[in-house]
């Protein structure tokens, strides 16, 4: 059984990454790519947001006793496989827990016009998981 208390501390967590992220969505591309405190800003916790998805996964996975995922992927898959989120939401992460992979293990070759793009466009993918995993186990 889903220890929600732990659960929803998760997603409180990725929700504050996710507030920070929205304060910096008016700044312009031009302006992103010089000021390199909006870019550690923006990198750290869209980082943070796409690990504590990723970790969310991994408490529900591990309390449910589904098994040991071998991979990131594997873990969003299990969550669509017993119904938690759909098939759609699962090719939407899957490339976002790339995109975590590069910023913790590629930091010097990030393109921060990738970086604009993904965190002007795509923060609704992550608020989409929060809110299937909220529906799915409610507190």
């Amino acid at each position: 059984m889903v220890k929600t208390t732990v659960l929803y501390r998760k997603i409180d967590s990725v929700r504050h990454n996710l507030k920070r992220l929205q304060q910096k969505l008016n700044i312009s591309l031009q302006n992103f790519l010089t000021d390199e405190d909006a870019q550690e800003i923006v990198l750290l916790n869209l980082q943070h947001a796409i690990q504590g998805c990723i970790d969310i996964g991994t408490h529900i996975v591990s309390d449910e006793n589904w098994g040991v995922p071998g991979s990131i992927s594997e873990i969003f898959y299990s969550l669509e496989e017993h119904k938690i989120i759909p098939t759609e939401l699962v090719e939407r992460l899957i490339p976002m827990a790339g995109f975590r992979n590069l910023i913790v293990h590629q930091y010097q070759d990030i393109d921060f016009n990738i970086v604009y793009l993904i965190y002007q466009n795509r923060l609704s993918d992550i608020s989409d998981f929060l809110t299937a995993i909220q529906e799915h186990y409610p507190a």
